[in-house]
């Protein structure tokens, strides 16, 4: 029997939050303040800033009358958060604006990351990011732009009732009975897992994914520590990658399958890491789209 594809996975975080009276009440929930009305909403948005430049796909993106606003899924731990946030920022922003606008017609923007991890450590539920000044963190930039970083782990710390319903649900699935928003979010979640063909799909993605990542990992292991530099898991892929593909166009390697899978197991898990998981079939047919992506990741 397959199993439940669950709220933290973000292909089904995406799928339910374009409801839009789930995407109103969680974000109501979230920021703590009503978002008015939604004038698009979108999941899988695709921002490219530049033709030559790393494109982002958003979970969930909306356009409200609070201002534009991203929500991302994120159940896997990534230490480059943060830089992630910056870009998404970026991303966002540079579409915002026509030739000729005034700055002032720049909107009020929000990105919202929903964890199932800690990122800044500090046992916190929520974590609310601004500009602020270092010399004095009573002046703000006021940009206009907000971070929101919630942590599931910490769903008994969080300010109130609902917050804490929410959080618990994309921890552990636990639905408080009483909790009309939680409930519509899990009977989506039951709704979707019922789609067998689109249950199908992703957990093709899911195990591709998770077999990238374990060959990737296996090869940067071996490699690594043939070189004699394999400290830990993630030096030892680095290094012990980059030290193979130097030997390896040094000695003339036959560039044969074996390559051709590791090459689509690092790009399958770039992908995933900048939420682009369902790319991987969507080119699989299509040998112009993979070689355009692994110039992209530059693999």
């Amino acid at each position: 029997m397959t199993s439940r594809i669950t709220i933290s996975n973000n292909f089904m975080f995406g799928r339910v939050l374009c409801r839009e009276d789930i995407c109103r009440g969680f974000l109501e929930r979230v920021l703590g303040t009503e978002v008015g009305s939604i004038s698009y909403l979108n999941r899988e948005q695709v921002l490219q800033p530049a033709a030559a430049s790393r494109g982002v796909r958003l979970d969930v993106y909306a356009e409200t009358a609070l201002g534009v606003i991203d929500v991302e899924m994120q159940a896997n731990p990534h230490a480059d958060l943060g830089r992630r946030l910056r870009y998404y920022q970026a991303s966002i922003d540079s579409g915002l604006l026509d030739q000729g606008s005034s700055w002032r017609d720049l909107r009020d923007s929000y990105i919202i990351f929903a964890c199932d991890f800690d990122w800044p450590g500090a046992g916190l539920p929520v974590y609310t990011f601004d500009r602020l000044c270092r010399e004095n963190p009573a002046l703000a930039a006021q940009t206009g732009s907000t971070w929101v970083v919630l942590n599931a782990r910490a769903a008994a710390a969080a300010p109130n009732e609902g917050l804490r319903n929410l959080l618990e649900y994309i921890q552990r699935g636990s639905v408080a009975p009483d909790d009309k928003l939680v409930s519509a979010m899990d009977a989506a979640v039951s709704t979707a897992n019922e789609d067998r063909e689109w249950v199908a799909s992703v957990m093709t993605v899911r195990d591709l994914l998770e077999e990238a990542r374990a060959d990737a990992i296996a090869e940067g292991l071996a490699e690594g520590r043939a070189e004699g530099i394999a400290e830990g898991r993630e030096e030892g892929l680095a290094e012990g990658r980059a030290e193979g593909r130097a030997e390896g166009r040094a000695e003339g390697r036959a560039e044969g399958r074996a390559e051709g899978v590791a090459r689509m197991a690092a790009l399958a898990a770039k992908l995933a890491e900048d939420g682009r998981a369902e790319d991987v079939l969507s080119v699989m047919a299509d040998p112009v789209a993979v070689e355009n992506l692994l110039r992209e990741y530059r693999l």
